[in-house]
Order: structure tokens, then sequence, then C-alpha cells
């Protein structure tokens, strides 16, 4: 008798309704011991997953940009098909006057005003872009270009990095500037009219810059300065020497005196290697503190043009021109200090930093050489032609 009143109880379970009666519950519910081991496993797998995660986003954004850049050298390319061989001009407007002084061979717009070349190539694959301000603003610097981005045109999406975070720069030339001469003719853009001043030039949305030794003019402007220079063998220390060009400097003593050094004033044809040689780079400031910080440190323009205070064993490469020009190339756009560069030949790379090299400019370790190996110079790094 007590057997069965014992088995009965063990197997009342249920309630009348059916419903587990709360002590029964407690054999399935999780202990705070185990709650807290999962919650430690799922962090632990989310502090694992979440770098890879974040470098595969950033990857995503590189293999964006890459596809921009392909865009950018089929757009120049076409562009070059249109005239004559050339891409378009990137200079003053004193250079201008020598290069095309019937002005046939380049793209302008409005009052014969040089158009830059986002817009020169974005006709090739857009319609509305006449006027350097279809594209951008008139601005002296970048936080004057900020204030006016109502103005700025925000449909062309080529010419921006995903993972560029200022998304905001300036083509450079054309540019108004007293020793170049007037380099822009009008007011500008009639809804928003900008009499030209010292220092103008367009702003809009761009991550990239042009070959300034490829797209540049020389001029009697540049005469008291060589505008751009060709890297030939030093044959004292086995390091590099600049051949200085311009219409006014033959090539230096003890360069080879197969080439002056001139820029090419747009003419593709005239590149050593084209398959070698950049022609659109990555460029412009890592943020908008540093855009502000350093208004005048920033052009959209590459060159292997050196200077006073240049580092003494400079040479024709992409590493060199970024020692030279510290600001000009981003350094975190990308992870493992990735960039990706559209040659001359049409086709898109991206491109890794192999070497650093302490900057005394900025202070800090910058690239000084790039795998593959990316040529700024068009001219024949070893002299011979």
């Amino acid at each position: 008798m007590c057997m069965r009143q014992t088995s009965m109880r063990s197997t009342a379970v249920t309630s009348r309704n059916g419903n587990m009666r709360p002590w029964d519950k407690r054999g399935n519910a999780f202990t705070l011991v185990e709650l807290l081991v999962v919650v430690s496993i799922i962090a632990l797998l989310i502090s694992i997953l979440l770098p890879s995660l974040r470098k595969a986003r950033e990857q995503a954004k590189s293999i964006k940009c890459l596809g921009h850049m392909r865009g950018m050298g089929q757009a120049a390319m076409v562009f070059s098909s249109d005239h004559d061989g050339r891409i378009q001009l990137v200079a003053a407007e004193g250079n201008v006057e020598t290069a095309d002084p019937g002005r046939q061979r380049f793209a302008y717009g409005a009052g014969d005003e040089l158009l830059a070349w986002p817009v020169a190539f974005a006709q090739v694959i857009a319609t509305g872009f006449r006027d350097n301000w279809n594209w951008g603003v008139r601005a002296t610097d970048f936080e004057d270009a900020e204030q006016k981005q109502e103005y700025i045109n925000k449909s062309m999406d080529l010419y921006i990095c995903p993972g560029d975070k200022v998304q905001l720069a300036s083509s450079f030339f054309p540019r108004h500037e007293g020793m170049y001469g007037f380099g822009l003719p009008t007011d500008g853009d009639p809804a928003n009219p900008s009499p030209p001043v010292d220092k103008m030039a367009y702003w809009g949305r761009l991550s990239y810059g042009v070959n300034e030794d490829v797209a540049g003019g020389d001029g009697p402007e540049y005469d008291f300065w060589p505008s751009c220079w060709r890297a030939a063998p030093s044959k004292n220390d086995g390091g590099w020497e600049a051949c200085e060009g311009g219409r006014k400097y033959g090539p230096s003593t003890g360069c080879f005196q197969s080439s002056s050094g001139s820029r090419l004033e747009g003419q593709l044809g005239k590149i050593f290697d084209p398959g070698k040689v950049g022609l659109f780079f990555e460029t412009g400031p890592e943020s908008k503190e540093q855009a502000k910080l350093y208004p005048t440190q920033f052009a959209n323009l590459v060159n292997s043009a050196t200077y006073s205070g240049a580092p003494a064993k400079s040479g024709p490469y992409l590493g060199n021109a970024q020692q030279v020009h510290p600001w000009r190339i981003p350094t975190n756009r990308h992870p493992d200090g990735q960039i990706n560069v559209s040659f001359a030949d049409g086709h898109a790379e991206t491109v890794r930093a192999r070497e650093y090299t302490h900057n005394t400019t900025v202070k800090r370790k910058l690239p000084s050489r790039y795998a593959p190996r990316v040529r700024v110079s068009p001219f024949n790094p070893h002299g011979v032609e």
C-alpha cells in the first residue's frame, strides 16, 4: 500500500490543466554559473571574429576602390583616343598657353577655362559635365570648400574611395594665382558666383590624384624652377640625381642626355614602359582634422619633382615621391599599407608597402618602397631610351 502511494506521488508531475509545477521546472533551467560561461564563450568568439570581420569589410572597400580606379583609367584612355593620344592637361595658365595656345588639344569650359581633370574625364562616362562647377565649387582651402558643400555634385561616385573618411579634395588646377597668370577667367557658377581670388581652385568629391609628370606642362611660368625631373643613376654614390626639366633648363651636368625631363603635357605615347607608370593614385588627407591643420600641404597631384630639403637619395618611384611629399598619399586608408593605382596602360592594381623609412617632415615612418614597384617618372629610370 505504501509503495503504491509513493509511486502515485512520483508520477503526479502535472496539474489538472497540464502545466508543469514550479518545483518540477528547476531541473531544466540554467544556473548562474552556466549562464556566465555561455556569455563568456560568446564574448570570446566575438573578440576573435571581430578583427577578421573588420578587416574583411575594409578589404571590400579596397576592392571597390580598385574598381573605381579601373573605371578612371578606362575613361582616360577613351579621352586620349579622342584627343590625339593626350589626356587632359593639368597645369597652370602659363603652361596652358604654351601647351595649347589655340585651345584645341584639351577640354575647356565657359570662358575657355581649362577643365579640371575630374570634369574632363567625367564627360566620357556621364552627361551634364560641361563646366568645372558642374562637379565642384571654387574655394581657397578645405574649410572654405566644406562650407559650400550644398553646391558640390554628389552623383559622381567613381571619384570616391569608400575607405576615404574625408571625400573632399581639390584638383589643384585650374588655379588662380598671380605667379601663374589669371587662371580662372569668369565668376564661375551662376548659381553660386565666386569672383576669382588668389589661391582659388575647384574642390569636389575626390579621393584620387593624377600623375603631374605625365599630365602637367612646362612653360615660362616655371622657368625660375625646374618643373619636373628625370631620375638618373648617380655616378658617384650609387644613388639618384635629378635631371632638371622645364623649357629653360636642360639636363643637369652628370645626367644622361637622352631626355630633358620635361613634363609630357598629357602625351601617353611618350611614357617609357607605361604598364609600370602610375597615372592615378589614391591621395588626400586621412581626416578632416588633418586637412584643416595642414591646408596648404595637400594637393591631389603626384610627381617626382624635387625641391629644397628633399631626401638626398630620391628616385623615380612612388615610395620616393611619398617621402618627398609625405602628406599627399594616405597610409591608413586600407589594411596593410595598401593603396590602389591606375597605370598608364589602362590597368589598375593594388600595391602594398614593403619598406618604411623615418620621415623627418612628419616625424614618423612612411612607405619608401611598394611591391610591385610603381614608377612616377615617365622616363626610363636607368637613363637609357
